[in-house]
């Protein structure tokens, strides 16, 4: 696990600075991200997005640019039994289609993109 985050601090030191509008369509893109479907970007919530996780809204406000990079990164580090999935590692999956096998989800730029959205996300 260390030689992994070590790999993903690595490219993330590669990746371009995140940028806000690209995030913000990765967060609505329901084929790519898929964070609406477990999360909605207010606390009062949307009929069209998801209830099962945390609201999106002031999150910055809670987790560190660092910690919203490792936890979209790989979740399963703080909690091994989320549901969440793990966007840039490729470590212990299962039921994989063969098109996504050894390919995380997400490019580092679009972590950064996603990270530069969500710290922008008012409370």
């Amino acid at each position: 696990m260390r030689a992994l985050l070590a790999l993903l601090l690595a490219a993330s030191a590669q990746a371009g600075p995140g940028d806000v509008g690209r995030g913000r369509a990765l967060v609505a893109d329901r084929t790519q991200s898929l964070c609406l479907l477990c999360h909605s970007l207010t606390a009062a919530g949307d009929a069209n997005q998801g209830n099962l996780a945390p609201p999106l809204a002031g999150v910055a406000a809670r987790l560190t640019v660092q910690g919203l990079r490792e936890r979209i990164a790989d979740m399963r580090r703080f909690n091994p039994a989320t549901v969440m999935p793990p966007f840039r590692s490729t470590e212990g999956l299962r039921d994989v289609a063969p098109t996504w096998a050894g390919r995380p989800a997400l490019t580092e730029q679009q972590l950064d993109d996603l990270v530069a959205y969500l710290a922008a996300l008012p409370p």
